[in-house]
């Protein structure tokens, strides 16, 4: 009798420390029913803030294995120009900030394709992983003419105008100020270029399924010819730019 009873209990054992480990597991990761499974994709929104501007991000990785991913993204930032300086029109205290010279605003648009790898595993609610990623891929520059409120005659103005600013025909005791900034959407141009960057990212949050990411890097945009952002007769522009970014991530995890 006590020798069946105790080949039940043994038989029972495995199932005792199953629910040992879910329940070890749960108060662990944060899970709300069972022990922490294996995820194989993640998605991933943020901003972005560099040394020349700001954008938002989008970011999805899939699983290779515990320790690699496959990285697929999209970013859209602006990007100012590194002689940029707001001013006004001194005569009028009410004049819309304007940057003088300034011919086009600048944004890229970058699709990405890369690879994440984790260096460290994150193995309690409070903790951090740690991770390094690369990305390479297509960065389209959008230029957006700068429209301006331009006055007519002479100070005092009798009336404005709203046209593209012309660095041969408005100078400073022309202009206004700023127009709204939707002048010009219809008229963006494009200019091809590449990117790569490389980061260095922490996740943390006590939640495995809502992860949060913050990420810290360089990255390199380059494009077949100079995005014209001052006019070409006050400053000089650039073919490649070089830039230190900070990004704030919040996502989703799960199994497919």
């Amino acid at each position: 009798m006590v020798l069946v009873l105790g080949i039940s209990g043994f038989a029972g054992w495995p199932d005792l420390r199953a629910q040992e480990q879910a329940t070890g597991e749960s108060s662990v990761y944060g899970a709300t029913s069972g022990p922490a499974v294996l995820t194989s994709d993640e998605l991933f929104a943020g901003l972005t803030l560099h040394t020349q501007g700001a954008g938002v991000s989008l970011r999805r990785a899939v699983f290779k294995n515990a320790e690699k991913a496959r990285l697929w993204g999209a970013d859209l930032v602006y990007l100012r120009h590194p002689k940029e300086e707001k001013t006004t029109n001194p005569a009028y205290e009410d004049g819309r900030p304007y940057v003088y010279g300034k011919v086009n605003a600048f944004h890229m648009f970058r699709l990405l394709a890369g690879g994440q790898t984790f260096h460290s595993v994150k193995l309690r609610r409070d903790a951090v992983r740690f991770a390094t990623s690369w990305n390479l891929g297509p960065s389209i520059g959008l230029l957006k003419p700068v429209y301006l409120l331009i006055g007519y005659t002479d100070i005092p103005y009798d009336y404005l105008a709203t046209e593209r600013y012309n660095p041969n025909e408005h100078y400073s005791d022309d202009i206004y100020g700023a127009a709204p900034w939707s002048n010009g959407l219809d008229e963006i141009g494009f200019v091809p270029g590449l990117h790569a960057s490389y980061s260095v990212d922490f996740e943390y949050g006590s939640v495995r399924e809502e992860p949060r990411s913050f990420s810290v890097g360089a990255a390199v945009d380059g494009f077949l010819w100079q995005p014209e952002i001052i006019a070409n007769r006050y400053e000089q522009n650039r073919l490649v730019f070089v830039t230190l970014f900070a990004r704030i991530e919040v996502g989703k995890r799960w199994t497919d």
